[in-house]
C-alpha cells in the first residue's frame, strides 16, 4: 500500500465528550478516528469510526452520534457507532437466534473496542487511513482522505458476509436544504426493520425517484423516521459516488469508490416530524437490509449479489476516498464525478467543472 504523505501529522486527542481520538492533520484539514467506534492502531493501520472530517473553516458533516440519535447519554464512553462506521459482517438486523446470541445490529465492527477481531463472525478487519495533501482546488478549499480496508476470515469454514460503509450526516450540516446526489440507477424501497419480498424490486424505481407513501425525490429528505432507498451503482461507471451538500453552508461532502468493490449505494433518511435527524450516504456489497436467511432467498437483485462469500483463511481488500469541497451558494448539484489518477473531477449541473488535485494518486496499489 502507498505510504501516507510526509506532511500528514498523527496525534492523540480528546473530544468534547471526553472520547479518545486519533487525529490525522494536514495544513488544510483534520480527520479524527474514534478508538471506541471500532478500530485498532497497529502495523501502521487505523481501523474505526470516522468521528470528524473537517476543513479548517467548516463544520463537521460526520457529527452523527448513535447515542444522540437514540436519545441516550452522549457522554457514555461505551463503544458505539459514530459519524462514518463500518457494517461488518452484515448490514441490518441479525436473525432472531443470532440476536439472542449477542450479535448486534449492523454487526460487531460498529461496536468493537481497540480490536478489529469479530469473535461471533469469525472475521478480522484492518484499515489504513491517509489524509492526502491537496495541491490544487480552483474555486475553493478541499480535502481528500483515502481508506484501504482488509477483511479476513479467521475461521476454519467459509461463510457469507457483507461489508457496508455507513457515513451518516446530521445537523447542523444536515438541514432541510441539504441535497444528495449519486450515480445510482435502478433501485427499490425498504423499511430498515421489516421483511421485504421480490415485489419490492419487481418494478424498479430510478434515482432520484424514491417511493414511500407516494413518489418522493431522494435528493431531499423524504420525511419518514427510517426510510431506506437502495440503488445499483450505474453499471457503465468504473466508480461509484455519492455527495451531500448544503449550499448556504458552502460545503460539500463526497465519497468515491471502485464499483467492483461496492456495487450498491443506499440512502437512509430519518426525520422527526419536519426536522431532519440523519441521512445515511451508504455504499457496500449489498443493497438488501436483511439477515442472512432472507439474503439466501434473494441472492441477486438487478443481477447484483446481495452477499459475498469468504472462504476459510481468505481475505479481501477494498478502498474508498472521502472528500470535502467548499462551494458557492448557487451550487446546482453534482452531475458526475470521475477519478483520473491524482485528480478528482466533479462536474456540476450546468457545466461548471471542479478539479481537486492531490500530491499522490487517490487509490493506491
Amino acid at each position: 500500500m502507498a505510504s501516507p504523505s510526509k506532511r500528514q501529522k498523527v496525534d492523540a486527542d480528546t473530544d468534547a465528550r471526553g472520547r479518545s481520538l486519533v487525529t490525522l492533520q494536514t495544513s488544510a484539514a483534520t480527520l479524527s478516528l474514534d478508538p471506541a467506534g471500532g478500530f485498532t492502531r497497529s502495523f501502521g493501520f487505523l481501523q474505526g469510526s470516522i468521528a470528524s472530517f473537517r476543513l479548517a473553516s467548516s463544520t463537521n458533516p460526520l457529527c452523527w452520534d448513535s447515542a444522540v440519535h437514540d436519545q441516550k447519554d452522549p457522554s457514555d464512553s461505551a463503544p458505539r457507532p459514530l459519524g462514518h462506521f463500518l457494517c461488518l459482517d452484515r448490514w441490518g438486523p441479525p436473525s432472531g437466534p443470532e440476536l439472542a446470541n449477542g450479535m448486534p445490529y449492523h454487526g460487531e465492527a460498529s461496536q468493537a473496542r481497540l480490536s478489529a477481531k469479530l469473535p461471533l463472525a469469525g472475521l478480522s478487519a484492518k484499515r489504513r487511513a491517509r489524509l492526502l495533501e491537496v495541491t490544487s482546488a480552483p474555486g475553493g478549499e478541499a480535502a481528500v482522505a483515502v481508506f484501504e480496508d482488509e477483511v479476513q476470515n479467521d475461521a476454519k469454514l467459509g461463510r457469507m458476509y457483507n461489508m457496508v460503509q455507513h457515513p451518516s450526516i446530521a445537523p447542523p450540516f444536515l438541514t432541510r436544504e441539504t441535497r444528495v446526489d449519486c450515480n445510482g440507477l435502478r433501485g427499490f424501497t425498504q423499511c430498515a426493520r421489516e421483511a421485504v419480498s421480490a415485489q419490492s424490486w419487481a418494478t424498479p424505481m430510478k434515482f432520484p425517484e424514491a417511493r414511500t407513501s407516494g413518489t418522493r425525490d431522494a435528493r431531499q429528505m423524504t420525511g419518514g423516521p427510517d426510510d431506506v432507498f437502495s440503488y445499483e451503482v450505474d453499471p457503465s461507471c468504473s466508480h461509484g459516488w455519492v455527495t451531500a451538500y448544503t449550499a448556504d453552508q458552502k460545503l460539500l461532502l463526497g465519497y468515491v469508490w471502485p464499483r467492483a468493490h461496492y456495487p450498491w449505494v443506499s440512502l437512509w433518511c430519518s426525520s422527526a416530524g419536519e426536522e431532519p435527524k440523519a441521512r445515511g450516504l451508504e455504499f457496500g456489497t449489498t443493497g438488501l437490509h436483511q439477515p442472512f436467511p432472507v439474503l439466501s432467498q434473494h441472492p441477486r437483485i438487478f443481477d447484483l449479489p446481495t452477499f459475498e462469500y469468504l472462504d476459510a483463511g481468505e481475505s479481501r481488500q477494498r478502498s474508498f476516498a472521502c472528500f470535502l469541497l467548499t462551494i458557492s451558494e448557487d451550487f446546482a448539484g453534482v452531475e458526475s464525478l470521475a477519478v483520473a489518477s491524482d485528480t478528482l473531477v466533479l462536474c456540476e449541473r450546468g457545466g461548471r467543472r471542479h478539479e481537486i488535485r492531490m500530491s499522490s494518486c487517490c487509490f493506491g496499489a
